[in-house]
This record gives structure tokens, C-alpha cells and sequence, in this order.
């Protein structure tokens, strides 16, 4: 009869065992421990999802008491109050330096004009309201991909709208920054600021080269990813973004001490410095594209050719025709304008077999994209989802 009852109730022995090392404890005796210990009997009986074992024991796999939620996870979780600080002091820069540069242009402007110095101020509240929209649409990308929304990858890694608009706002700077610089290189108010202002010309130039940092600001505060492929890419573009503002920089520093031979080469210099300060809208959009197409390779390649091409022509109109010294610039602009030319050529054919391979679809979405930021309530399950299928 004890036999029988023992094989209908396959849990008695490990409830027994249990009773038998519990009475040795002082705390035992206590209804408190009666009370507590029928508690885990009924959360082992239906806390949860059960499994079979070998021995015939029925265990819960995982119990109620020890599910933690999405946000609680979020909230505990160390690394991600460090990302977001960083981000916080990479946007606060970002603001800081917008509001710097414009400001010391629009001295510059309206300390020596009269004309439209409303307007300059304008602009400048015009930009960092842009800025400021700008981020505030990104973080809600980032937060309806993690959750499941408008899923879509990326030609560099699975992408959760790290960089959405990013391209945009960098557009609204250099259309509004462009005017002002343009402005004060074609008058008088650069001569004027040489005489009159304190740093004179040096701090125009430092003024100016804020640029670069105000990109290398504009990455970090949205990249998620510190160790992901788009970080990687993202700053390999900015270094070759730098090399190239430093080289047209330098043919704009000959300008501004008028050693420029001719009229037709400065207009040149000053455009193919505001192009390279362009080129960033491009690589920026590319970081955002679902799919690698020849077009975009295209147009990496022309951003390239339109900044190397023009400086490289100036550089040999230097030497050749006014006898001035080679710079090693020279051989920088025919070093990039080969590189870019082999980088397209490789890709293009990588593109093309990539897509005869996969029958024309999409060779960028072939795998599943499973984050590690999928922070939702979903996105556990979602992860589990897509490891065990």
C-alpha cells in the first residue's frame, strides 16, 4: 500500500528529504517556515512551464518569483546608463560647439555690417532647433526598431536607426554655415578682422576647422554599438572626411595670406572646401540604406572625385605653371583618386555576384537581425524565437 502511494506521488520522496533536513533547523519549528514552505510547494507545483526528468521528478523550469522584466533589466543594467551618459556629453558638445561657431560668425558679421544681422541669429536658432528635432527623431527610431518596428537591415550590420536623419542635419549646418564663411573670405571684414578683432586671422581659422570636431561630436552621440561595423565605418568616413578638410585647408590658409596665384584658382580652393564639407551628407545617408547598390557606390566615388580631382589640378597648376614647391598633398590626392577608383571597381563586381547568387533579391537582408538592444517586452521572447528556429 506505501508502495503504491509512493509511485502515484513521485515527489514525496524529495518532500520528505526536504521535511527531514528542514527539522534539524531551529527556524523550522516556527509557522512562519510551515507557511513559507508551503509556498514553494505551490510555486514548484505551478510556477510555471514544467520538464520530465530522468529520475521521474517534475521540476519547473522557470519560476515566477525570478522573472524580471524588460525595464527593470534596463534600469540594472550599468552599461547602458554608461552609453547613455556618453551620448548625453557627445550631444551637449554637439550644441555647445553649433552654438560657438555661430556665434563668433555672426560677431564677425555684425560687428562689421550693418545688413541683416537679425538674420544671422536667425539662422543660427534655425540650426540648433533643427539639431534638436533632429535628435529627438532619431531616439524614436531607435526605440520603435528595438521594439519590433519597421525592422530593416543595413549594408553594415543589423541597424536600429543608429543613423536616421543623421544626413539631414548635417545638411542643415552646411547650407547655413556655408554663407558665412563665403561672406567673410570675399570682403573686407576679413581684413578688418585681422586688424581690429584680437586673434586677428588664427581665430577665424580655428573658428572654421570646428567643423571636424563637430562631426566626430555628431557620431558618437548616436552610435549604440561601440564595437558594431557601423562605428568602424562610420569613423573610417570621418577620417577620410579630416585628411581631405586638411588638405583644402591648407590651400585656404595660402589664400587668406594672398599667395594664391590666380583669381580662377582661388574660386576653386573655396569651393572644393565647402564640397568636403559636404561629402559627410553622403556617407551619413549610406549608413542608413537597407541595400548596396552600384548608385551608392557611385556616389562615393564622385564625392571622392569631386574633392581629389579639383586639388590635385591646383596643386599641378602650381608647380608646373608658377614654379612653386610640390606638396605632399599632391601625391595624397592621387593616392585617394586611385583608391577610390579600385574600391569601385571590387565592390561593383562583389554586387553584381552577390545578387547572381541570390537570384536578385535583397543581398543585404540574408540573416537574422537580433539585437542586443532589444530592450522591449517582446524582444526575449523574440530573441529566443529566432535562436531555436
Amino acid at each position: 500500500m506505501s508502495s503504491e502511494a509512493a509511485n502515484d506521488n513521485p515527489e514525496a520522496p524529495f518532500h520528505r528529504s526536504q521535511a527531514t533536513v528542514c527539522s534539524h533547523s531551529p527556524v523550522s519549528a516556527s509557522p512562519e517556515a510551515g507557511q513559507l514552505l508551503s509556498r514553494r510547494r505551490d510555486t514548484r507545483s505551478t510556477g510555471g512551464s514544467i520538464i520530465p526528468e530522468e529520475s521521474g521528478s517534475i521540476r519547473p523550469l522557470v519560476s515566477a518569483a525570478c522573472i524580471m522584466t524588460s525595464g527593470e533589466f534596463m534600469q540594472s543594467d550599468p552599461l547602458l546608463a554608461h552609453k547613455s551618459k556618453r551620448s548625453l556629453m557627445y550631444k551637449a558638445l554637439c550644441f555647445l560647439i553649433l552654438i560657438f561657431q555661430g556665434g563668433i560668425l555672426d560677431f564677425y558679421l555684425i560687428i562689421f555690417t550693418d545688413l541683416y544681422w537679425c538674420s544671422w541669429i536667425a539662422t543660427d536658432l534655425v540650426v540648433i532647433s533643427g539639431w534638436g528635432i533632429f535628435f529627438m527623431k532619431n531616439a524614436r527610431s531607435k526605440r520603435e526598431r528595438a521594439c519590433g518596428f519597421h525592422q530593416k537591415s543595413s549594408i553594415f550590420g543589423c541597424n536600429l536607426g543608429e543613423f536616421t536623419y543623421a544626413y539631414l542635419a548635417w545638411l542643415i549646418y552646411v547650407i547655413a554655415c556655408t554663407p558665412k564663411v563665403v561672406l567673410i573670405l570675399e570682403t573686407s571684414i576679413l581684413d578688418l578682422i585681422a586688424l581690429k578683432v584680437p586673434c586677428g586671422v588664427t581665430g577665424f581659422k580655428v573658428v572654421t576647422l570646428l567643423s571636424a570636431p563637430l562631426l566626430f561630436c555628431l557620431i558618437n552621440s548616436i552610435i549604440e554599438d561601440l564595437n558594431g561595423a557601423t562605428r568602424h565605418h562610420s569613423h573610417g568616413c570621418f577620417m577620410s572626411t579630416c585628411v581631405d578638410l586638411l588638405d583644402s585647408f591648407t590651400l585656404l590658409e595660402m589664400l587668406l595670406r594672398n599667395e594664391m596665384p590666380a583669381l580662377y584658382l582661388k574660386y576653386t580652393v573655396i569651393s572644393v572646401y565647402f564640397v568636403s564639407l559636404a561629402v559627410p551628407v553622403v556617407w551619413l545617408y549610406e549608413l542608413t540604406a537597407a541595400e548596396l547598390r552600384c548608385g551608392s557606390l557611385w556616389a562615393r566615388f564622385s564625392t571622392g572625385l569631386a574633392v581629389n580631382a579639383p586639388l590635385l589640378v591646383v596643386r599641378c597648376f602650381q608647380v608646373y605653371v608658377y614654379k612653386m614647391p610640390v606638396s605632399v598633398f599632391m601625391f595624397k590626392n592621387i593616392f585617394f583618386l586611385v583608391c577610390k577608383f579600385v574600391e569601385l571597381v571590387e565592390q561593383c563586381v562583389t554586387v553584381r555576384g552577390v545578387r547572381r547568387l541570390t537570384g536578385g533579391s535583397n543581398p543585404a537582408q540574408f540573416s537574422h537581425c537580433v539585437s542586443e538592444n532589444d530592450m522591449c517586452p517582446h524582444g526575449y521572447v523574440n530573441t529566443l524565437a529566432v535562436t531555436q528556429s
